[in-house]
């Protein structure tokens, strides 16, 4: 049996429509997917770098073991995807306008990531390192943070969040004045704003 044999795709713009060859054990470097429907392929063993999805429906999505290193997804539909089984070597994402409901970060390393404008409705934080990430207006509700590493993480504009600080690292973590119902939630006390 002949080994499968890696395909490379560089400065590549996908649009609509996406190389049914190739989707297993592929390099996509400088590419962009837009308006691209997602949902059937197999990116297992793909490496993904400075590559852009925008506009494309990736919803559960499981991401097995590919590489992840500086993409941006933008305006991505993304409910349930799962990103525990990517890479941890070199795994850098940014998310803009997606929705994001019910994905799956757990045990994830994305320090220094970013989240703009994202619904995140029932994400799973859990074991994650989100060290100096920001989550700008990014709605949290019923998001999961448990044994979550935020240090310096910044939820000044974020909404909806519950995070116990008794079970989560938080040190110089960035709140508003508004976000401290959401840290005091486990213990009954009611912040009043003026």
């Amino acid at each position: 049996m002949q080994a499968e044999e890696s395909i490379y795709y560089a400065n590549q713009n996908f649009e609509k429509s996406f190389p049914v060859k190739g989707t297993k054990d592929t390099q996509f470097e400088d590419c962009s997917f837009k308006n691209c429907d997602l949902t059937e392929v197999n990116f297992s063993g793909c490496d993904f770098s400075n590559t852009t999805f925008e506009e494309c429906n990736l919803s559960m999505l499981k991401f097995g073991y590919i590489g992840l290193d500086k993409v941006h997804f933008k305006g991505c539909k993304m409910v349930g995807s799962d990103f525990s089984n990517v890479k941890d070597f070199l795994f850098n994402a940014r998310f803009t306008d997606c929705i994001l409901d019910y994905a799956a970060f757990m045990k994830k390393k994305n320090r220094k990531g970013r989240f703009d404008k994202c619904s995140l409705k029932g994400a799973d934080f859990s074991e994650a390192d989100l060290s100096d990430t920001i989550f700008d207006r990014c709605d949290l509700s019923a998001a999961v943070f448990m044994n979550t590493t935020l240090n310096g993480t910044n939820f000044t504009t974020a909404f909806n969040f519950i995070i116990d600080p008794e079970r989560n690292s938080l040190k110089k973590a960035k709140f508003s004045t508004d976000g401290l119902a959401g840290l005091l939630a486990k213990y009954g006390i009611i912040v009043a704003s003026n």
